[in-house]
């Protein structure tokens, strides 16, 4: 009896490893097939959303490239595993949530749905050949800014024109993939040079990110400029795109160099003081607080400015940030508005940031773009056109143009919602960077000659 039981036990072990070994083949048959490139979109009701996918295996893994332009430049490039199952489904993580998809695979072709997605979302992807060469190069650059080494990328494309681009992030002390940025991606594509770096103190560039001042930032980016000017490829148009609080530093890098164009994505003209008591203002309405959380917001917000570094002071900190979490407005305050001891109260974001752009504004003589989104509360649009406006007067105005992006946030980001049209007619909009971001910067540039 013993005898039969190893007997059976053998044979069920050598079933499994059979079933399990037909399954690997299987899967191994189906992704030869898959490995390569594919263009398709996400389809609900009526719209569609195009994305493209890489499929390609690395350590004996099945993984995936996906790339969706309509969140460029701000994201919208991610690596994922892929899984294929006894049945031959195949299935892995996207934009839209997991889509579980199955092959045609004579004629080249992955349908399928989003998982759990009500209205369905429909999945269609079509073989594609391998795209052609890179027309570009990436060059690893290491630039000295005083004592500081900075760590980044030029983007080199082959057809290159003599306008070169400096990228300048926001408020984070995060670095980023200087090889693979997405604005980079978008500019090298008009023959325009983009250089972009790891903010000091962040991936390979040396110094502390969380002491820096803006004074720092803005003798980065003049370095920057004079890396690029310097440079044998013979840039003679170089300019700056920065994002958010990046805004400010390439005004404060301009007070101590001469760009030949700047670009304002959500970039504030307002003073930073300015600009976080708007943001208060209109945080309130946005997140639907009370308006007695007013006083207590107002309190703090006008502390990170001027109080004085004191135990009393801090002890106050922390009582009101004990009024936000209950009132709701805690998620008004980024991590640099939190001062993590008494000393700290010194070195808050904002006092090291401080800053008016308004007298370098009224100087530049040169074209400027500024890009605001309708819904952005923390960088209001409204307020930023009009201390535009003020600083571009007389003739100067002709270099000023501004655009507001429909219904985007901060991040130039529109949600996904049915959109009512004419004629008891609607449709899906898909979530996405506002198309306003990519053609109104090209545009600009082809309008002023730096896209030749």
């Amino acid at each position: 009896m013993k005898k039969r039981l190893v007997q059976l036990l053998g044979l069920l072990i050598f079933s499994l490893f059979t079933i399990n070994a037909s399954a690997n083949d299987k899967a191994e048959k189906l992704f030869s097939v898959l490995e390569g490139h594919w263009e398709g979109a996400f389809i609900k009701n009526n719209s569609y959303q195009k994305f493209d996918i890489q499929f390609y295996k690395e350590n004996g893994e099945f993984s995936s490239l996906q790339i969706m332009e309509e969140w460029h430049p701000q994201f919208g490039e991610f690596v994922v595993p892929v899984s294929i199952d006894s049945m031959g489904q195949i299935s892995f993580n996207s934009g839209k949530g997991k889509a579980l998809m199955h092959l045609d695979s004579n004629s080249l072709e992955l349908v399928g749905t989003i998982e759990g997605s009500l209205p369905v979302i429909h999945v269609h992807l079509k073989k594609v050949p391998q795209p052609p060469k890179d027309g570009f190069t990436v060059e690893e650059i290491t630039l000295k800014s005083d004592t500081v080494s900075l760590y980044g990328h030029l983007h080199v494309p082959n057809n290159r024109s003599t306008t070169a681009i400096i990228i300048v992030g926001g408020r984070s002390c995060y670095a980023g993939s200087t090889k693979y940025d997405l604005w980079a991606k978008l500019l090298r594509e008009y023959g325009i040079s983009v250089l972009v770096y790891n903010k000091r103190g962040t991936g390979k560039s040396t110094r502390d990110c969380a002491t820096a001042t803006i004074a720092d930032l803005a003798n980065d980016v003049v370095a920057c400029k004079e890396f690029l000017s310097k440079h044998s490829n013979g840039y003679s148009k170089i300019g700056v795109i920065g994002s958010s609080a990046g805004g400010w530093v390439m005004m404060k890098a301009q007070e101590k160099t001469s760009f030949d164009f700047l670009i304002g994505v959500v970039g504030p003209s307002t003073s930073v003081y300015e600009q976080q008591m708007q943001s208060m203002e209109y945080g309130l309405t946005y997140y639907d607080l009370p308006q007695e959380a007013k006083k207590d917001l107002l309190e703090y917000t006008n502390m990170m400015f001027s109080a004085k570094a004191t135990k009393a002071n801090f002890a106050r900190f922390k009582e009101l940030l004990a009024l936000a979490e209950r009132d709701g407005w805690y998620d008004l305050l980024d991590d640099t508005d939190i001062p993590p001891s008494v000393e700290g109260i010194d070195e808050l974001w904002v006092r090291r940031h401080s800053y008016d752009p308004k007298e370098a504004l009224k100087k530049f003589d040169k074209p400027f773009l500024a890009i605001y989104g309708e819904n952005d509360w923390i960088v209001p649009y409204k307020e930023n056109i009009a201390r535009l406006e003020e600083c571009f007067s007389g003739d100067r105005l002709n270099n000023l143009t501004t655009i507001v992006a429909h219904e985007a946030e901060h991040g130039t980001d529109a949600e996904g919602r049915y959109v009512d049209l004419d004629d008891n007619k609607s449709y899906w909009r898909f979530f996405r960077i506002s198309p306003k971001v990519q053609i109104g910067i090209i545009d600009f540039l082809m309008e002023h000659k730096f896209i030749e």
